[in-house]
């Protein structure tokens, strides 16, 4: 870091306000301050000098009262608002944030837009740092109120060094540099790579000699950054900061559901299936992609990331099969997202609320340190010892004050548990899908049996069977129906009780959106037809004008997953590149792919993200798995390691300076133009067979290597520059 601003100031050192060259004295370049502004951004939780810390989180706020709202009957405010009402920390109506939460736009380059001003605190901490804001000319540092920086200087810092300087403040600083030196001759370099990729130079990692590292980011910032598609992962694959996203998402949905014609609220899109769905016929699956897509969108005015998850049913057929044939209600197994539990704070709330005994908050400590995650709720009481109870409250049934209290928690908790689901068999077997019986659904090779018929021939396609079994078995029936009715005197229960239902909601189609565990099963149902649509293009509805009410948009118009901006993949790991730094070899560190995935997926791709070619080079570029040692001597006949290849064509350039150079990203509304002919490609190597010569080699973990050569085999230097690397995991 110091050499390059060494090297781009020069001799001439201006004052900087007092400061001088800065860089030099790197206990002081981390607290200092040009204009008022930290040249280095503080680090999350560093305390300021009146103990306040430097750097707030952004937190919903709002009020902690439900709103009364004369307007709604007791069914329509629904268990939302009963939970929210009773709930230690509920908030109404002023959490959304105004625009949404979007990290910081990266434009083709690989730079933070300087016009996205949103969000600084989903930014890294070098967006937010002077000196890269100053370096990249962004505003304040644009000369609107401060000049770009640095001042006087030799020459600009280049936009590798820019990065590089970034990913620097990003790793914290670090007085030294880890990175091995890059390998004098690129043509002998066969050096196995010995450094991470954190606090790597641009040229150990461009070279080979330093491995690239796994984003830990959010999948669809990663997708963001090189332009593509937004991902939708399998709901066991989400990570952490995935998981909390769409959690956090949801709950401030639920704080508008008082609210019945707000469309932040998530309630409102539940009645959209009451009001509107389309089964039995071919409309089902076209109807249900736009109903998923658009309350997709809303989570992502919320937070841009966000995307919904599938459930993949088959994962969990063997842990169902003692659902096969037997009678027992709420013996199904949902994937962990969608169960509950209780953490620290609501335990503390159970304590506060003078409801419980000491023998049942014994209990309540107990499963919250073990941290259990319980299938519904009442396996949860079963598990504390508490039973489950009903009381009336001017004539209606409800949960007694310690149930109601429970299930507050546990949805706060977890937004995605819902506790009017018992997944399991109702009254018969059930029959749960194999992923032979998907299988055979993928085999069926015309869209009337698959998808089903016409306006003027009704009939259910093979996949909407297999739904509707889903939907039965995933909101199961109560257990408890008559008998925690009977022990309050009440002999005729109300199957459609909200509280005590006789089944699951997602038994139900007008009450089924209401479970959020709805969109992860239509998400699956959605996935499976873009799997056969991917093996019969063409095969499509008969009637592709027909329109998709509440919207104008007609079933044509829902065919495509690519031009609703998202695919579907069991999981993906994305290596980030330096873009303005030409690639020789690429290594990765193991991507730490999950076993499951391992076990589960159906193809596997390696994908080179925005790669552009350089203006007189043609390229070749070779793809490895677990051979950090591959260089261009390396022998590609019978390797198991090899994967493919990628021939670049472009040749020379005939216009003037910078004719051929990368283009600017299109960011203006009503450019209409096509593609530039030198705009950066995307390219797909099948990688399925190859990993599972990898599997048959006894590996259980898999990672990815380029090797760059020119057409006469050797090394080649600044012949292709690669915004990123991805290893993708298809079902």
């Amino acid at each position: 870091m110091q050499q390059i601003l060494d090297e781009a100031q020069g001799h001439s050192i201006p004052d900087y306000q007092g400061l001088g060259a800065f860089w030099r004295n790197l206990e002081s370049f981390k607290t200092a301050e040009l204009y008022g502004q930290r040249l280095i951004a503080p680090e999350a939780g560093e305390q300021m000098g009146d103990g306040k810390p430097a750097v707030k989180k952004s937190c919903c706020g709002g009020k902690s009262s439900v709103p009364a709202d004369n307007s709604l009957t007791a069914n329509e405010q629904g268990l939302t608002q009963a939970l929210l009402a009773s709930g230690s920390n509920a908030q109404i109506g002023e959490c959304w944030p105004t625009g949404g939460r979007n990290p910081a736009k990266i434009t083709a380059s690989g730079i933070v837009d300087p016009d996205d001003k949103a969000n600084n605190a989903a930014q890294k901490r070098s967006d937010q740092s002077a000196l890269i804001m100053g370096l990249r000319k962004q505003f304040p540092f644009d000369g609107s109120q401060f000049p770009p920086l640095l001042w006087h200087a030799r020459h600009e810092v280049s936009p590798s060094d820019i990065t590089f300087i970034a990913a620097w403040i990003d790793d914290g600083c670090p007085e030294t540099d880890i990175a091995s030196n890059a390998v004098a001759s690129k043509e002998t370099s066969s050096a196995q790579p010995v450094a991470p990729g954190a606090g790597a130079t641009p040229l150990a990692l461009a070279m080979g000699d330093a491995l690239h590292t796994v984003s830990k980011k959010h999948c669809s910032e990663d997708r963001d950054s090189v332009n593509g598609l937004k991902v939708r992962k399998e709901v066991s694959t989400l990570n952490e900061d995935e998981l909390a996203a769409l959690r956090e998402a949801l709950a401030c949905m639920y704080t508008y559901d008082p609210h019945i014609l707000d469309e932040r609220s998530f309630n409102y899109w539940a009645r959209i299936h009451t009001n509107s769905c389309q089964h039995g016929w071919e409309q089902f699956l076209p109807w249900h992609r736009l109903y998923l897509y658009f309350f997709e969108q809303t989570l992502q005015d919320y937070d841009s990331r966000i995307t919904l998850p599938y459930w993949s049913w088959t994962d969990y057929s063997d842990a169902n099969r003692n659902t096969y044939n037997t009678k027992i209600p709420d013996t199904g197994v949902l994937p962990e997202a969608y169960g509950c539990f209780l953490d620290s704070a609501g335990l503390a709330a159970l304590k506060d609320s003078a409801l419980f005994d000491e023998t049942e908050l014994a209990g309540l400590a107990q499963l919250q340190k073990a941290g259990t995650i319980y299938n519904s709720g009442l396996r949860f009481l079963k598990a504390a010892k508490i039973n489950y109870t009903l009381q009336l409250r001017e004539g209606e049934v409800v949960w007694s004050d310690k149930i109601n209290a429970i299930y507050a928690e546990l949805r706060r908790a977890n937004p995605l548990w819902f506790p009017n689901r018992w997944p399991g068999p109702q009254s018969s077997p059930t029959h749960y899908p194999t992923q032979e019986n998907i299988d055979l659904i993928l085999a069926v090779r015309n869209w009337a049996q698959f998808g089903g018929g016409p306006e003027y021939d009704h009939h259910f396609g093979v996949l909407e069977e297999i739904h509707n079994g889903m939907h039965n078995f995933s909101g199961g029936q109560n257990p408890e129906f008559i008998s925690a009715t009977k022990a309050i005197g009440v002999t005729a229960p109300d199957p459609q009780n909200q509280y005590n239902p006789q089944f699951g909601y997602m038994t139900d189609n007008r009450v089924t959106a209401f479970d959020p565990v709805f969109w992860a099963h239509h998400s699956n149902v959605d996935r499976v037809w873009a799997v056969w649509q991917e093996n019969n293009p063409g095969a499509n509805p008969e009637d592709m004008d027909g329109i998709l009410p509440p919207w104008s948009m007609a079933v044509r118009d829902a065919l495509s997953t690519r031009k609703l901006g998202y695919e579907y993949m069991r999981d993906t790991y994305h290596y980030p590149t330096n873009g303005q730094q030409g690639l020789v070899r690429f290594n990765s560190e193991k991507a730490g792919v999950k076993p499951q995935v391992l076990d589960t997926h159906r193809k596997a791709e390696v994908r080179l993200h925005r790669m552009h070619v350089s203006n007189i080079f043609n390229a070749v570029i070779r793809v490895f798995l677990n051979a950090p040692g591959a260089t261009v001597s390396t022998d590609i006949e019978n390797n198991p390691c090899y994967v493919g290849q990628v021939t670049t064509f472009n040749g020379s350039c005939y216009g003037g300076p910078g004719h051929c150079d990368k283009p600017l990203p299109k960011t203006r509304v009503f450019d209409q133009r096509l593609l530039h002919h030198h705009e950066p490609r995307n390219f797909r190597i099948d990688a399925t067979d190859a990993v599972q010569r990898m599997l048959n080699k006894g590996e259980t973990d898999i990672s990815v290597h380029l090797v760059v050569m020119g057409l006469d085999g050797k090394p080649i230097d600044n012949a292709v520059f690669i915004g990123g690397v991805s290893l993708n995991f298809m079902d």
